[in-house]
């Protein structure tokens, strides 16, 4: 069975304008990590994700027929791999994952809740498929722009908290305390996120989307950058930086590699905000936040009592004990979601000096030891065969897409924004275990969604159709 070809879609009836609507509903839920669990899933009982996309399915179900949903032999291919690899994971480690037991979690739990993760990514890959192949994509990208501006909003009365306005105050205070299970957080705006990688990770998702719409004005797409652009820095968030940084690069290469009008403009901006730099005395007011930002997170420098930054010793430790775990069972990992287990083991006593790494290993603190790297967690616990199989999902299609990447065109747009989306992906996999993050699933089938369409002969030519 293959999906509905672009041509043939169907126009968007009430019933299938229901379906869009959630759509866009379920993309807004993404933004949302740090909810009070409502069910025993986990780490995924905090995801607003999780109880949003079942409703999608059967809507997505009660409006058309089953016969009408696409598998894709290649994402079908992989994932049977990836789901083979993580049980022979899992059966060659049964006997430690049996026996594993820290902070009141066991080791087949863990298989558990990280093998739901692993599910709801298949299948929301495959609902993204089906939408784009259909010609309803652009639902995602209507979502995205709606969860952008919650987020702003939200943002807004953070921000509004952190100087105590009266009455800002109060209304952010109820905000989150109904979106965040930990209501208390430093003033670094982290919107509707868990913390401020969080919302690194979500904007990496709802920037590229945000903008895909081919019929959006100029001054709307410089309206969305702008917005997050100011989000970004808000957050003080070296992951948010760097790969939102790369990505707007990433917008201006498909922006400007047709116009060299623009390009030239760009260049005499760029060299009059250099000359700017030089000038005596701004230079060093802009150069000191922002190596203060790279060294220590945080414009304001070094705030903590010693002279080391506690969050890079933090993360290296964890990485380094990932990429030991990989060491010692290359081939297919210690299994799926025993990362935490093995992390103690694989410390060294350098690692100590770190308050946050002493909290990790102590059983009786709450708080899990995170992978702080989605790169060393699959090696870690899926092995080198599971990782290249992940890789295999991304990388082909990150190419493909921004191969085509063009804002001329409505395809091009949405290749545009899978690329970025991925690229964003395989770049916060270096500081942030992104192992949840569904926007990284939801571009995987937005690009093998477009493969059902055929490849515009020129940027400039126009599609038929709209939808996406």
């Amino acid at each position: 069975m293959t999906a509905t070809s672009a041509g043939s879609a169907p126009p968007l009836t009430r019933r299938l304008d229901l379906l869009g609507v959630m759509v866009a509903l379920m993309v807004v839920a993404t933004i949302f990590n740090d909810l009070f669990p409502m069910l025993p899933l986990g780490e995924l009982s905090k995801e607003g994700f999780v109880y949003a996309f079942p409703a999608v399915v059967l809507v997505f179900f009660l409006t058309g027929p089953v016969g009408r949903i696409g598998f894709p032999p290649v994402l079908v291919a992989l994932t049977v791999g990836l789901l083979v690899t993580v049980l022979l994971g899992v059966v060659l480690n049964f006997g430690d994952i049996v026996s594993a037991s820290f902070k009141g979690k066991t080791g087949m739990t863990r298989v558990l809740t990280q093998g739901l993760s692993v599910a709801f990514g298949i299948l929301i890959t495959l609902l993204s498929y089906n939408l784009t192949a259909d010609g309803r994509g652009i639902w995602i990208a209507r979502g995205a722009r709606v969860a952008l501006l919650v987020m702003a909003v939200v943002g807004f009365f953070e921000f509004a908290s952190w100087f105590s306005i009266p009455g800002l105050t109060q209304l952010h205070n109820a905000i989150s305390a109904v979106i965040h299970e930990n209501p208390d957080y430093a003033d670094r705006l982290r919107s509707t996120a868990f913390e401020v990688s969080w919302t690194a990770v979500m904007l990496t998702f709802l920037f590229p989307f945000a903008i895909a719409d081919s019929e959006m004005p100029a001054w709307k797409v410089a309206f969305y950058v702008a917005l997050v652009v100011v989000i970004v820095v808000l957050a003080q968030s070296r992951t948010a930086i760097l790969v939102v940084g790369i990505q707007g690069m990433m917008l201006a290469w498909a922006y400007f590699r047709r116009r060299i009008d623009l390009l030239v403009h760009a260049l005499a901006l760029g060299t009059i905000g250099l000359a700017a730099i030089l000038v005596v005395g701004v230079g060093d007011r802009i150069a000191g936040p922002v190596a203060n930002m790279l060294e220590y997170g945080s414009f304001a420098g070094n705030t903590q009592s010693t002279e080391e930054n506690v969050s890079n010793v933090t993360r290296l430790a964890a990485v380094r004990a990932g990429l030991a775990m990989f060491e010692e069972q290359p081939v297919f990992g210690v299994g799926l979601g025993q990362y935490g287990f093995k992390y103690p083991g694989q410390l060294r006593a350098e690692d100590l000096r770190s308050w946050e790494v002493r909290n990790f290993v102590d059983g009786a603190h709450p708080n899990w030891p995170p992978a702080f790297s989605i790169h060393a967690r699959m090696l870690a616990e899926t092995g080198v065969v599971g990782y290249l199989i992940w890789l295999a999902l991304v990388v082909p299609l990150l190419v493909r897409s921004i191969r085509r990447a063009n804002v001329a065109t409505a395809e091009g747009r949405m290749h545009l924004a899978a690329a970025m989306t991925l690229a964003g992906w395989l770049l916060l996999g270096f500081s942030i275990d992104s192992f949840r993050f569904f926007g990284g699933w939801i571009a995987i089938g937005v690009a093998f969604g477009l493969l059902e369409r055929p490849e515009p002969r020129s940027a400039g030519r126009t599609i038929a159709s709209r939808s996406y």
